[in-house]
């Protein structure tokens, strides 16, 4: 009757067997320990890479907000040298009528108009070009804007100035025009005063007028809270567009405003015109909805939430890619296991015979060699994903140095999972790679086995 082997007397053998041929064995885990941490590595930086631009994404904008713009753009056109707009499709014009059907939308929570206005900033021989723009107070709020001098202004007061809120790098940057050399000048907004200018380009060369100077108030500047951090924020100015619109009132009656559509004689058209609108729905899953319903309407749409899908599939991508240079590693390290008990079995002939002899089953012949594989590439595994670790920890210093406390987002991550993936992926790459010469050593007839030895 033929006997099966205990597991634990199976094991004992295995450790045996591969402890009495160190240098083969030590070889063979070299391969699979270079080549699980290869695999590892280089899963780790991509998955880095994806969660810094993850961060990034979720650091520049909410990702429930949705941009729309009309697909017409309103085509601009100069007539008799008088500026007008034109419009095929007039249910596109973004205008009360259409602030008000957004709004209507399932699932939209708020929606801001979007009003712009280029302005020309001075203070003292410094100046700087700005472009203004007026959301409403539900649109700032989300934005989450980090306050670094000064403060948010409260938009409920009314007043004659357009309280704004500009950005750290535009403040940073003003410069003086008489200079022959440009070197940016960073100018106290909030404590000095400063004038601006209205870039009016409804006016034809023909009818330009000395432009009006307003005194301005900049309550806040907008920065983030690592000052080595980036976000679009930082090169915008914002107000709120109640205060836009009541400004543009006074100073312009019976005027068109700034970059809207105007009669023959300067006169306003009748209704605003935005330049885009700000959607913010009440949860991220109804995002891309919203937003292919108004591109299939004809709006020009973007979100974030876009770009997070379209990253996603490049992150699969990149991290199949640099999966398969490590798996290439493995692979060679799997011929290297395969190869090394192929030698073994050839070894071990009269052994095998003895075992048959005694009436030893076939199954624990063969499950001797895929035990022995399993443990190469066990072993393998554990010490190449310290080795990993290693090499993780030496990018993530070597990173931080070179950009000198920029940002804490590591360029290599190693997950939990990868960890114990990565380990069971090498055993089962050691007992694929044994299969073979466990088979060969099932084949051997015992009688022969014992006299070729």
């Amino acid at each position: 009757r033929k006997k099966s082997m205990k597991w634990i007397d199976l094991l004992k053998l295995s450790l045996d067997n591969l402890r009495h041929r160190k240098l083969r064995t030590a070889l063979t885990l070299l391969g699979v320990i270079i080549g699980t941490a290869s695999i590892v590595t280089m899963l780790s930086i991509a998955l880095g890479q994806s969660k810094a631009m993850m961060d990034m994404i979720d650091e520049s904008a909410e990702l429930t907000t949705i941009n729309v713009w009309s697909n017409n753009d309103y085509a601009m056109y100069y007539d008799s040298n008088q500026y007008n707009q034109t419009n095929q499709d007039e249910n596109l014009k973004l205008n009360a009528e259409t602030i008000k059907y957004f709004k209507s939308i399932p699932h939209v929570q708020y929606v801001s108009p979007v009003l712009n206005l280029s302005l020309h900033l001075q203070q003292g021989v410094y100046e700087n070009y700005v472009e203004l723009q007026g959301l409403t107070v539900e649109a700032l709020e989300a934005k989450d804007l980090f306050i670094v001098d000064g403060e948010m202004p409260d938009f409920t007061k009314t007043g004659s100035d357009i309280p704004m809120l500009i950005g750290r790098d535009l403040a940073n940057n003003f410069w003086n025009p008489n200079s022959q050399n440009y070197s940016p000048a960073e100018v106290d907004l909030i404590n000095q005063n400063s004038f601006m200018t209205i870039e009016n380009y409804n006016l034809s060369d023909s009818n330009l007028e000395k432009p009006k100077k307003y005194l301005i108030k900049v309550a806040g500047i907008m920065g983030t809270e690592d000052e080595y951090s980036w976000t679009s924020d930082l090169y915008s100015a914002y107000t709120e567009i109640g205060h836009l619109e009541n400004f543009l009132n006074m100073n312009y009656r019976g005027k068109a405003w700034p970059g809207q559509a105007s009669t023959k004689t300067g006169k306003p058209m009748g209704e605003i015109i935005y330049n885009s609108a700000i959607i913010g729905t009440e949860d991220i899953k109804y995002t891309k909805d919203i937003l292919n319903q108004l591109r299939d309407q004809g709006f020009s749409v973007d979100s974030n939430i876009e770009y997070i899908d379209s990253m996603r599939k490049q992150s699969v991508t990149q991290e199949l890619v640099l999966g398969g240079i490590g798996g290439i590693a493995l692979f060679v390290a799997a011929i290297g296991i395969a190869n090394t008990m192929m030698m073994s079995v050839y070894e071990r002939t009269k052994e095998i015979g003895i075992f048959k002899v005694l009436g030893c089953d076939l199954a624990s012949i063969r499950n001797m060699f895929l035990t022995e594989a399993a443990l190469i590439g066990l072993f393998g595994g554990i010490i190449g994903i310290g080795l990993s670790e290693i090499i993780s920890y030496i990018l993530n210093a070597f990173s931080d140095n070179m950009m000198m406390g920029m940002g804490s987002t590591k360029i290599s991550i190693i997950p939990i999972w990868l960890m114990i993936g990565a380990v069971l992926f090498a055993m089962l790459i050691g007992i694929i790679a044994g299969v073979l010469p466990a088979r060969r050593a099932m084949k051997l007839s015992a009688l022969e086995a014992i006299r070729n030895e």
